[in-house]
């Protein structure tokens, strides 16, 4: 799902794209002694959909010997949706499952969610209510008023909500920046409210238990309104009936022989991170000579980072792993001490963002790479990324063993269990460059695949206009888009 929009307001905080899903999905799990689990949207997912029609989106899918059918119906004639799953055990044992739906908020225009989603989210009021029949439900307030209105939101379970979030970093935790699932799909989810920056309504319905040839009806809904003056109550629960009694409430009917199309799966989508190992004492003296200043360890006396040479800090892999904010760095070409329109500019990130909102003079004009938009590893194509090609297998460059930032290059280096890889990206002067280098250091020879999501046509990357592009011998050009912001300017 690439965007949930009504009017001028959008509803999702971040946007969908067919390389990686978006942070909204829905998500089968098997419970139990081996317990798995699954998103149903998205490349990662295995349903396959139909063509769109008629304010629905439907699809099938097999999973671990469950059948399912998943529909997105918007009602005809008020602003709420459903998220219809039809499941049925096609295996021979008794099957225990749950089914979550997480759903990013912004209510808030679409300009604003995308110039700053922490900003935005941190304006949101993210009441759980309680209902004797639905369970948990979760009432979400825009108290950041637009145009003198105060957007709401209202999220439930067709059947009962046991358990709910309302951030990601409680259902997704830290655990993404190295490439781990989500917190919340591997335990429980917390049943408390958390209002940070990553505005998210997450509902668990209630354990489902399969015998083999079963079959049953869940899934989830979701309302709107456009002006919402007063603080959310329990007064508002009313409203749970008046959207139950849409015709769109009850299962539709799954079209038989409709033509389905799997989501294409991409290296983005499919391809596990590298995993990056610690380096041990006699390794980081020969990567950075001591003297070392400022040494900060854990409780256990671990070394977590430090500062050596003339002006160069190193964050090692444990620290990245267990801090709220993230490391990385700005890099910017030229000396001038006043706003130069010919210097370039560009943000790194430790977990393997080796140039990201790329810029030349305005950064929020001229800009040539899209921002890397969450800090807890929500997406993965952002920026520049690069992939090594490990044992014959891509291996997507995350969190590295350790990182080296100073004030004009940035170093990561990669030991892992085959070699060791070091990248290092790099601001220039005379003329105005910013480069990457990649060394395999260590082991066997190493293809590398580098990807650049171009945020040239404006919206950060997200416009619909198509790329324009064309090979110069060892040289691609990239153009922008006559209408876009960048062509109007150059």
């Amino acid at each position: 799902m690439r965007r949930l929009d009504c009017g001028p307001t959008t509803l999702s905080l971040f946007i969908g794209g067919e390389v990686e899903c978006g942070p909204a999905n829905l998500f089968l799990r098997r419970r139990g002694e081996q317990p798995a689990w699954t998103p149903l949207l998205g490349p990662a997912s295995p349903t396959a959909f139909a063509a769109p029609a008629a304010g629905r989106l439907a699809g099938r899918g097999t999973w671990h010997g469950i059948e399912y059918g998943i529909s997105l119906v918007l009602a005809a004639d008020a602003p709420v949706w459903f998220w219809h799953v039809e499941l049925s055990n096609a295996s021979a044992e008794t099957q225990e499952l749950d089914l979550t739906y997480a759903q990013d908020v912004a209510l808030a225009p679409y300009g604003a969610a995308r110039m700053n989603e922490y900003y935005v989210s941190q304006y949101i009021d993210h009441t759980p209510l309680s209902d004797p029949r639905r369970g948990f439900l979760i009432a979400s307030r825009q108290n950041q008023a637009a145009d003198g209105r105060n957007p709401w939101c209202l999220i439930g379970s067709l059947r009962r909500a046991t358990s709910f979030a309302t951030d990601a970093l409680d259902f997704h935790g830290l655990a993404g920046r190295a490439g781990e699932p989500p917190a919340g799909m591997l335990g429980e989810l917390p049943g408390h409210r958390l209002q940070h920056e990553h505005s998210m309504a997450v509902l668990r319905d209630a354990p489902i238990r399969l015998a083999p040839a079963e079959s049953l009806s869940a899934g989830f809904f979701g309302g709107f309104v456009a002006d919402h003056p007063d603080a959310t109550s329990q007064a508002d629960l009313a409203r749970v009936s008046e959207m139950m009694a849409l015709p769109e409430a009850a299962p539709p009917a799954m079209p038989a022989g409709m033509p389905l199309r799997a989501c294409a799966r991409t290296l983005f989508s499919a391809a596990e991170s590298l995993r990056a190992l610690d380096l041990d004492a006699g390794s980081l003296r020969e990567l950075f000579p001591p003297p070392w200043r400022h040494e900060e360890t854990d409780e256990g006396g671990a070394l977590l980072s430090f500062f050596h040479a003339r002006h160069s800090h190193v964050a090692l892999r444990a620290k990245e792993l267990r801090v709220l904010r993230p490391h990385g760095q700005l890099l910017r070409t030229g000396r001038h001490l006043t706003p130069d329109e010919s210097a370039l500019v560009s943000t790194v990130w430790m977990s393997g963002v080796f140039h990201s909102m790329l810029t030349q003079g305005h950064v929020s004009i001229n800009r040539f790479l899209s921002t890397h938009r969450s800090y807890i590893g929500l997406f993965r194509a952002q920026g520049l990324r690069v992939f090594a090609k490990i044992a014959g297998e891509w291996r997507l460059l995350g969190v590295p063993s350790a990182f080296e930032m100073t004030p004009e290059s940035c170093r990561w280096i990669y030991r892992h269990a085959d070699g060791e890889i070091q990248l290092r990206s790099a601001a220039h002067s005379g003329p105005h460059a910013l480069t990457l280098e990649i060394e395999s250091t260590a082991g066997p020879e190493t293809a590398f695949l580098l990807c650049h999501h171009v945020a040239l046509n404006g919206d950060d990357g997200n416009a619909p206009e198509p790329l324009a592009w064309r090979r110069d011998g060892d040289t691609l050009i990239v153009a922008a888009a006559p209408g876009s912001d960048v062509g109007r300017r150059f």
